[in-house]
């Protein structure tokens, strides 16, 4: 099976990988972590991470306690992750983890509905092509159990990568759009960013971001 994503080709690729050599985790998916403790329930389960990349979130979510469920439509991400799962140290028992080279419009469709505790989307949906937003939206929502957590990130139509993207091979939001697709969604936090920067620590980009914490009711 191919695993093509139009708009992040191998020299956009190789650009992330450069411009985020070395950086922590996602911010939102450590804020989420921190709005959960103290609670009485405790948080793990089954996660699904999207876009897994070189697997920084996979190891946050395998020490908070999730059975991980990764998906990346490129091996060298799937390599890295399952390496630095295996170097490290802090997994004393063999983590639970499954690796799934695809897409996510190719992987959607597979979601049982309510069979994830938390589904992170680091910046994996803008990715999605236009044609196949509205079904791939539809299976990730549905496959989250209620009381369960969302994070993840959407952009914006000033978005550096949006604007330079061929027709319909990405998808934007604006801020309305998102509270729409959020609508069986108490939203705990909406953040949009409309500003210069880079990616990671590497090359410029204008950013037009939509930072999304929510729990399905």
């Amino acid at each position: 099976m191919t695993h093509i994503v139009p708009a992040f080709d191998a020299e956009r690729c190789a650009q992330f990988l450069a411009g985020t050599e070395g950086a922590p985790p996602r911010a939102q998916l450590m804020q989420a972590f921190a709005m959960w403790r103290g609670e009485a329930a405790a948080k793990g389960g089954r996660a699904l991470d999207l876009g897994c990349g070189p697997g920084r979130e996979v190891i946050e979510l395998l020490r908070a306690g999730f059975e991980v469920v990764a998906i990346d439509p490129y091996p060298e991400m799937l390599k890295r992750t399952r390496e630095l799962v295996a170097n490290d140290a802090t997994l004393a028992a063999a983590p639970k983890l499954t690796l799934i080279e695809a897409t996510l419009e190719q992987f959607a469709a597979s979601i049982a509905p309510s069979s994830f505790d938390l589904i992170h989307a680091g910046f994996i949906l803008p990715f999605v092509q236009r044609e196949h937003f509205a079904s791939a939206w539809s299976h990730l929502s549905a496959g989250l159990k209620p009381q369960c957590s969302f994070v993840g990130q959407f952009f914006g139509a000033d978005d550096e990568f949006i604007r330079q993207a061929a027709e319909g091979t990405m998808t934007s939001h604006t801020a309305a759009e998102v509270r729409a697709l959020l609508h069986d969604f108490d939203i705990l936090t909406h953040d949009e960013v409309n500003r210069a920067g880079h990616i990671g620590r590497g090359q410029p980009k204008w950013w037009h971001v939509h930072h999304v914490i929510a729990t399905k009711r």
